[in-house]
């Protein structure tokens, strides 16, 4: 066990506690709205894009990026009041108890998940930039399989896309790095 370890160890606890305090239905919310969120901000980010396109003077990129935002924002905030709907149902009905265990189980998956793309994420940029040892990562307990999770959800996500690899997993380029990622495009034209 290494600090990487005893890092994501304590955000998989807080994710427990959290859980816990929420419930299941709103932890099963917030985990239907991350994936949800994610597929809908890559599938339909293009409709906030077209209005942003039509009302504002910026930058395609921006735009781009303020479209995958304002769609991910938004449907999380729609399937977040869902679940608030449904945790105010289970109290009614006297299920507390099981709601917040369950909640409890649910809000680690959450946690998991989130920290699995970002994971995801990190080994592209590590690959290229060497933040951190390979040997640390190889060490590590919990890395592989929560960033396994985070792989997971990406390709349950990105399934059926009838777009071609290249333009569903662009690439950004930071000076001379470059390093696949799965969202969007960020370029910097300056490069030799």
């Amino acid at each position: 066990m290494n600090f990487l370890d005893i890092v994501l160890g304590l955000l998989l606890l807080w994710g427990l506690w959290k859980g816990l305090k929420n419930g299941l239905f709103l932890e099963i919310a917030s985990i239907i709205a991350v994936v949800a969120g994610i597929f809908g901000a890559i599938h339909f980010s293009y409709y906030a894009g077209d209005y942003l396109s039509q009302n504002m003077e910026w930058d395609e990129r921006y735009i781009n990026i303020a479209a995958f935002i304002i769609t991910f924002f938004a449907i999380v905030l729609i399937v977040h009041i869902a679940g608030k709907f449904l945790t105010k149902i289970a109290d009614f009905a006297m299920l507390g108890l099981l709601n917040k265990i369950a909640g409890a189980i649910f809000g680690a998956l959450k946690v998991a998940v989130i920290l699995g793309a970002l994971l995801v994420f990190f080994e592209r940029v590590n690959s290229s930039a060497g933040f951190v040892k390979n040997e640390t990562l190889e060490s590590s307990i919990l890395y592989e399989p929560i960033k396994e999770i985070g792989a997971l959800v990406f390709s349950k996500v990105l399934k059926g896309d009838s777009r071609s690899d290249s333009e569903r997993q662009p690439q950004i380029v930071l000076d001379n790095l470059s390093f696949d990622f799965p969202i969007f495009v960020i370029q910097n034209n300056n490069t030799p």
